[in-house]
Formats: C-alpha cells, structure tokens, sequence
C-alpha cells in the first residue's frame, strides 16, 4: 500500500478514531487502527468491539492495500509533522509502515488486516436527521445520565419514540434532563432504544460537523453515517425507567432568574462547602434568589441575585456541582426555577423554550 495525505486530512481522522482505539483492551489489535486503500478511496477504522467507527480520509493512492497501526503512536507522529509537507506513507515487508515527510522518515511496526475485527453491517429501517438536532438533543441530556451504575441500562441515553415527537433521556436517578426534537418515524415494534454514553460522546465527536445524519436500527445495534463517516455501536439492553411518571404535574412555585449569575454564584459559593457533600441553600422570595453555604470546618458564603419574576418561596439545599452542570446546559440567558417543596425535585428550564426539561432531587438542610 502507498498513500499520500495531507497532515490535517489523516489527523482529524486519527484524533476521532482514538476515543475508540483505546489501549486498554487485552487483544493489541484492537489497540490499533485499520488503514486500507481501495476501490478509489481510502477508509480508517476503529473498534473495540462494542462500537465501531469507519472514516474516508482525503489522500491520494499509488497502491492499494491494507495494513493497522498502533492509533495513538500514529496520531502522535502525524501531530508532530510540518504542516506545509505532504505525508506519504508506504507499507514494507512484515506488516512495517514507513511515513516519510520533508526530510524525517519515521518506521512503525504494524499488524495483519487480516486479524482486525469486521464492522457489521446493518441494512434495517433507516431515517434521516439534522445534524444539528441530534447534536443538541445529545448536548442537552448527556450530563444526567450515570457513568458507572451497576444498573447498567442508566448508563446510557434513552430514545423514546412518541408518536408526534422523540423524546431523549438521561437520569441516574439523582437528576434527570429530558430533550424533545421531531419525531424519529421509528419502526413500528420499536418503542425506543438505550445508547451507550461512550457511544454518545463519538457520535458528538464524529459527526461535529455533519448537515444530516442517517440512523439505521436493526435488533441490538445501531448505525450513523453521513458522507464520510459511519458509526455502529451496541445498544444497551433492559428496560428504562418510567421517566415520565416523576415530570411534575403541576408546581406551587417558579421564579426566573439570568442563568449566568446564577451559575457563578453557585460555583463561588461552593468553594466554602462541605466537600463531602457540596450542598449549598438557595432560599427563594419575591425579590432575591439568595444562594449560601455553612460548613464548621471550611467556613461559610452567601450571595444575593435579583430575579425578574418569582411565585413563591422556598428555601432547599441542592448538590452544588448538580446545580452548575444542569445550568451550564440550558442555553438561554434567562432559567424558569419550578418548585412544589423542599424535598420534591427541581425543575429547571431554559426560558421561553419548549422541549428541555432538568430535573435535581433537593438535598436535606440542616436546621
């Protein structure tokens, strides 16, 4: 195989491939990258078997072939080289890549092609998204759903199919944040599916860019692609939670408030909190939003910020570093605070703005 690219062209390919080609696995070639040049194009793949991502990568082919790389060793070496020269990369004898570019000539050991994992294929129901709405369907719930639960179906995003909307899911069971965007026009036995928060975050990664994205689903597996990229990942498996049945019905109580302020406040006044727990109070009137914190042994804070409208009073304690992810994801300048009591969960929304629901159960205070 011999193939010559520009530096930015292989890079941008590489730096996505790499949240994939982790190496971490116990099998060494899945450490690595798959590099092959045929039928006019050339494509790089990673997988760790659970997702799997294939990119076309501009360049110029002189021989076709095939061959994988160390990921991350490669990215390296590439990131290193001038920008103004291009790239030219050959394959030698025993699976050997040599990069040449300017006068630095640089000597990888590789692995047989033959040995890397195949990509499924998946020729099921497919539809067609806006990029920018699965971005922000993606960006607006990511932050809630749990990392390590041994409820391994919370790990993940939830997309529910409703028959006049899709409705994007994350909680841990301490917060919620919820998503609507248009609907999915799903397959009919299909109710929704879980997708893995690792598998979230390359999509974010690999299809930064992309006007449209098309979605292929088919049993335990699913499939993005746009002209350049496609993704597949398994679904989790289980039965989500009855997210809906803990929206709030109605509320006593709202107050709205500029989120900017409200989100410096509260990473100020964290700074003075238990660090075991982070609790901070937000004690709400008419007038203020008054935001404090008293831990005996780190010391106390309290901050006050004007609302522009407000509905009741209350006064809760909320986990500080909650408080700054849910705010730092609603993006309007202006938050809607809705609240029933002090132990009942928050609600947070952007203002004037359908479709994006934040939920944090309250922390007890202390009398």
């Amino acid at each position: 195989m011999e193939l010559t690219f520009e530096k930015d062209d292989l890079l941008h390919s590489l730096q996505i491939l790499q949240g994939v080609a982790s190496g971490r696995s116990t099998l060494p070639i899945l450490s690595n990258v798959l590099m092959q040049a045929a039928d006019g194009k050339i494509e790089c793949i990673a997988t760790d078997l659970e997702i799997g991502i294939k990119i076309r990568v501009e360049g110029v082919i002189q021989e076709d072939g095939a061959i994988t790389v160390a990921a991350k060793k490669l990215a390296d070496i590439i990131k290193e080289l001038p920008e103004d020269k291009p790239i030219h990369l050959v394959t030698t004898a025993n699976h050997r890549v040599e990069i040449t570019c300017g006068d630095g000539v640089y000597k990888i050991i590789g692995l047989s092609d033959e040995e890397f994992p195949q990509l499924p294929s998946i020729d099921g129901h497919s539809l067609t998204i806006e990029g920018e709405t699965l971005r922000g369907v993606l960006r607006r719930t990511e932050f809630a759903a749990a990392t390590d639960d041994v409820r391994y179906f919370l790990n993940g995003l939830y997309f529910s199919f409703l028959e006049d909307r899709t409705e994007v899911v994350a909680t841990d069971f301490v917060q919620l944040a919820l998503a609507q965007c248009e609907s999915f026009n799903a397959p009919e036995n299909i109710e929704g599916f879980i997708v893995p928060l690792k598998a979230v975050k390359e999509i974010e990664r690999t299809f930064a860019a992309s006007d449209t994205v098309k979605v292929s689903i088919l049993e335990n597996q699913i499939l993005f692609a746009d002209e350049n990229a496609t993704l597949t990942t398994r679904l989790v498996e289980g039965d989500y939670p009855k997210y809906r049945e803990v929206l709030p019905k109605s509320t006593e109580g709202s107050v709205v408030v500029s989120k900017e302020q409200l989100l410096h406040a509260a990473r100020r006044v964290a700074l003075l909190s238990n660090p075991k727990s982070y609790c901070i109070s937000l004690e709400i009137n008419s007038e203020q939003i008054q935001v404090s914190t008293q831990a005996p042994e780190v010391g106390e804070a309290h901050e006050t910020l004007p609302v522009e409208s407000c509905t009741g009073d209350i006064r809760f304690g909320i986990d500080a570093r909650l408080l700054v992810e849910t705010l730092a994801h609603i993006e309007t300048e202006l938050v809607v605070i809705e609240f029933t009591s002090e132990v009942k969960p928050i609600t947070f929304k952007p203002i004037d703005t359908e479709g994006h629901i934040c939920l944090v159960v309250p922390m007890r205070l202390e009398v």
